[in-house]
């Protein structure tokens, strides 16, 4: 093998996660298998025992050194992104159940202070008709006095019921609005576009071609390409295919 085709071989294998030795796999392992298989290939072939193939090879070797350093501050970089987010998350998530516990406490304050007033004021007639007991049914005859206590317990509970019911519609909002505070609590923090995740992990660049297309780093490269689309793939609608099993970012989960 010679020294141009394992430093190609190289060089798109890290820059562009292009498969190696027609393996059907493009995964961090075999790839690096590949490129090792193929660097000792290259110093074990007896055809490169010679000053121009020790020269490529300490090329090769300042080629990787660079590629581990951006490698290493690209990872780097990725950590302290994932960490920041889990924060926000996290502060997210303890002002949203503050919020709950706030509003829980005051929709029952409201609720006991509205059933009082009610009980209050049902006690207050119900003790004005007992001190007057004569006056209301004086001359009456039964059946007229069992209707007036009809219609007094009615008037006097009345507002009871109201408050309960009143009780009743507050507590299936308060339910209502608790089961989708859950929901969102289940679902903060979780990442809102997992395609676009497992994107910026398979898409490589290295520090020039980013500079090359006008960027100033990975991320916003990333944002870019995974709107525009990316050559070298053949699809009909980008939009569909890179959410799809058919990309490869996507492939074997």
């Amino acid at each position: 093998m010679c020294y141009t085709d394992t430093l190609a071989s190289l060089q798109a294998s890290v820059l562009k996660g292009v498969k190696i030795d027609s393996s059907d796999k493009t995964d961090n392992t075999t790839a690096m298998q590949a490129i090792t298989r193929n660097i000792t290939e290259f110093v074990n072939n007896s055809d490169n025992h010679n000053a121009d193939a020790l020269a490529a090879f300490k090329e090769l070797e300042v080629f990787v050194t660079e590629q581990r350093r951006l490698l290493t501050s690209n990872v780097s970089s990725a950590k302290k992104d994932a960490e920041a987010d889990e924060r926000r998350a996290e502060a997210e998530r303890k002002a949203e159940a503050k919020r709950i516990e706030k509003a829980e406490a005051a929709a029952d304050r409201k609720a006991q202070s509205e059933a009082k007033k009610a009980r209050k004021a049902a006690l207050l007639k119900l003790s004005k008709m007992l001190k007057k007991p004569k006056s209301p049914i004086s001359g009456k005859t039964d059946g007229e006095v069992r209707k007036w206590a009809m219609i007094g317990a009615k008037n006097n509970f009345a507002p009871i019921k109201k408050a309960n019911n009143k009780l009743r519609r507050e507590q299936k909002k308060r339910d209502k609005e608790e089961a989708a505070a859950a929901r969102k609590l289940a679902n903060a923090g979780k990442p809102k576009n997992a395609a676009y995740s497992k994107f910026c992990s398979w898409f490589l660049a290295d520090a020039q071609e980013i500079e090359d297309a006008g960027f100033e780093n990975k991320r916003d490269y990333n944002k870019f390409v995974w709107a525009e689309g990316l050559d070298g793939l053949e699809y009909d609608e980008w939009d569909v295919y890179k959410k799809s099993p058919e990309a490869p970012w996507n492939k074997d989960e």
